[in-house]
């Protein structure tokens, strides 16, 4: 049986500061796939960890969202 040291359960069970929404557009370029993600929007969860308000800043065409943890990047930008 594998053990779980008491700050890795915590940080499993601790709601995320926050998310930031992305419209995520795959193409074809130079017969390769790729991916464009477009940040539209951040998710906030309420305080009492039961759901999320979600802010967009558009509204992707296809109608899909990607949410992902917010993670600063290094070169200081938001």
């Amino acid at each position: 049986m594998s053990k779980i040291n008491a700050t890795t359960a915590s940080k499993q069970t601790q709601p995320a500061a926050r998310l930031d929404a992305f419209n995520v557009r795959r193409y074809e370029s130079g017969g390769e796939t790729k991916a464009e993600w477009l940040k539209v929007g951040t998710a906030f969860p309420h305080a009492d960890g039961k759901g999320f308000n979600l802010v967009l800043h558009a509204v992707p065409v296809d109608g899909k969202l990607v949410l992902r943890t917010y993670e600063p990047r290094e070169d200081g930008a938001k």
